[in-house]
């Protein structure tokens, strides 16, 4: 029977690794490639990624926002050598534990994140099909189609890789991890480490956040994540653009009208 793996799921069954890379590539290359994307950061629950999408908010998967939730105390997130808390957590109300659909939230710091480290912005178009994107992450690392490395060579380095949107549902992108000869030069695969993890897209105006990573679909039924044959499922963003500007709207002025409360407002 095939399974679908959240992230979650399969860091208590099994050893992971993440990202993963292809066994012809030197893995200096997806950690030079990782450099360009200072936006994705490392949740700290100890793995899962997230992406700054506004100074004070980061976007990630639902399953990864409660597990940093569920934490106490709540992990402070390292951004650019500087530890940031989290103010609050907004999970989206149609996500089920276990599910990958609607597996999307928001996390509110309590303080802004410096200038010099720039958000990225959302990806709205309807059109991602046969896009070629960016894979981002930190967490372990090993080979495509191999079992996971032994702990003492686990680590916690970003690296990226890059793959196409093959397969678009309502609220779900795939991305299908290829053999050698139909891959990209840096293909990669998001694993366990890299739950919540950002799938960026370059256009002429600028990088875009165009999925969130959920799960991975062993097609194959052989307990490897992230063998060639697998899907990787990713939270559509395009989707749950509506939703996400909303609550950030929502949580601001909120925050607004209780400090003009504090000070007096009549």
């Amino acid at each position: 029977m095939r399974k679908i793996f959240t992230a979650l799921l399969v860091i208590t069954t099994m050893p992971a690794a993440a990202i993963l890379i292809r066994p012809d590539r030197e893995d200096a290359e997806y950690l030079e490639l990782a450099t360009k994307y200072p936006s994705s950061v490392l949740l700290n629950a100890p793995d899962g990624e997230g992406v700054l999408i506004a100074p004070r908010w980061i976007l990630t998967a639902a399953h990864m926002a409660k597990a940093l939730q569920e934490q106490k105390p709540v992990p402070r997130i390292p951004i650019g050598g500087r530890e940031y808390e989290i103010q609050s957590f907004h999970l989206h109300p149609d996500w089920k534990k276990g599910s990958p659909l609607s597996d999307i939230a928001l996390l509110r710091l309590r303080r802004a994140v410096p200038e010099e480290i720039e958000p990225t912005p959302l990806y709205k178009e309807k059109d991602e099909g046969g896009k070629t994107v960016i894979v981002v992450g930190h967490g372990y690392t090993g080979k495509i189609g191999e079992k996971p490395l032994p702990k003492e060579r686990w680590d916690r380095k970003k690296r990226a890789s890059i793959n196409t949107v093959d397969r678009v549902s309502p609220r779900v992108l795939g991305l299908k991890i290829k053999p050698p000869d139909e891959a990209s030069d840096l293909q990669g695969a998001a694993a366990p480490g890299d739950s919540g993890c950002p799938l960026f897209f370059e256009t002429r105006e600028g990088l875009l956040v165009m999925g969130i990573s959920s799960a991975t679909d062993d097609t194959n039924a052989n307990g490897i994540v992230g063998d060639p044959g697998d899907w990787e499922i990713y939270a559509r963003v395009s989707t749950f653009v509506p939703w996400i500007e909303a609550t950030m709207l929502q949580v601001e002025k909120d925050e607004l009208d209780n400090l003009l409360d504090a000070t007096g407002r009549s």
